[in-house]
């Protein structure tokens, strides 16, 4: 595991570095964002390919697209790895095309035709884009208050399982009750119970474990913001409980080394997104070998570390507005 881990960080580093040079007015944020999309390759990309792909993506979309919105750099990443980006583009197009029939325009639809892209065959798109808003209603007819466009890129992961709509929303719905005993947000709860209803076990044994593992996290200081709370689940039901106590103690460990970074740090993304990155690279190294929990786990992490993106983006545009309106009066 030490050596993937190690290999993993290097890769991680190196696409961040790369990230930050081609996006010139990139933040810390946005390039980990960009170079988490790459976790889980063997080397990494090239300031070409990375110019290029932002090149092609400008050029085949429109002005006011999403696809060039709060999640850019993760589309970016996706045409850079690929060996023929511009084929890759118009199926991400295709997906995005479809997600946005069936759901309200955000960004989270284009983290959400990137997950599909990346796990399903061009044959199974329009089922799966079917599939996430079948789970999607059926969530948010349980939980109207609390379901809104953050939801999408779970309900993706539930939809990628395979297993049936219905009897995936019962066990999300289960899991939500019990995590439910354990957790006072009922957002946090959401999060990690979407994410525990594609893991076969009872919901009661599922939500123990979970909180056992949110205290271990705690205990080391490896905290997260509502939204990443799909990590606590995931590490809960990905690592087996003789090998949860090191496995999280390396990533609290990687997450200070991962500060070192310019833009990581302090007055940088901040301890929590370093956080959720090195949970990533971490459980992709626990997983290695394990192309079904890989494939759960990397989404997983991804679509909570842009989600940190957008809100801390819309926070700042946020901010910026109420100033300029406090300077005008």
């Amino acid at each position: 595991m030490e050596t993937r881990i190690n290999l993993n960080l290097e890769v991680f580093e190196e696409n961040y570095k790369i990230a930050k040079k081609a996006f010139i007015l990139n933040s810390g944020l946005e390039a980990a964002a960009c170079a988490s999309a790459f976790i889980g390759d063997t080397r990494p990309t090239s300031e070409e390919a990375m110019k290029e792909a932002k090149a092609l993506l400008s050029k085949n979309t429109g002005f006011l697209s999403t696809l060039r919105g709060n999640s850019r750099q993760i589309v970016v990443a996706t045409l850079a790895q690929s060996n023929d980006p511009s084929q890759t583009l118009e199926k991400i197009k295709q997906i995005h095309k479809g997600l946005d029939r069936k759901f309200f325009d955000s960004d989270y639809l284009v983290l959400a035709a990137v997950m599909i892209y990346k796990v399903a065959r061009e044959s199974d798109y329009a089922l799966y884009i079917k599939r996430t808003r079948e789970i999607y209603k059926l969530i948010r007819h349980d939980h109207p208050f609390i379901t809104g466009s953050e939801d999408i890129t779970n309900c993706v992961i539930m939809a990628l399982s395979d297993i049936d709509a219905e009897k995936l929303t019962s066990l999300t719905e289960e899991s939500f009750v019990a995590l439910k005993k354990r957790f006072l947000s009922s957002n946090k709860v959401q999060f990690m119970a979407c994410l525990a209803s594609v893991f076969d076990m009872p919901a009661d044994e599922k939500a123990d474990v979970i909180r056992r593992t949110y205290e271990m996290l705690k205990s080391e200081g490896v905290r997260f913001d509502s939204d990443a709370f799909a990590i606590v689940a995931a590490t809960a039901m990905l690592v087996r409980e003789e090998d949860r106590k090191t496995v999280i103690k390396r990533i609290g460990k990687l997450s200070d080394e991962i500060k070192n970074l310019r833009g990581l740090g302090p007055l940088g993304a901040g301890k929590r997104v370093r956080n959720t990155i090195a949970s990533a690279i971490v459980l992709d190294a626990y997983t290695c070998g394990d192309t079904k929990a890989k494939t759960a786990v990397i989404n997983s992490i991804i679509s909570t570390v842009i989600a940190i993106e957008i809100a801390c983006i819309s926070a700042s545009i946020s901010a910026a507005s109420s100033s300029a309106a406090a300077a005008s009066t």
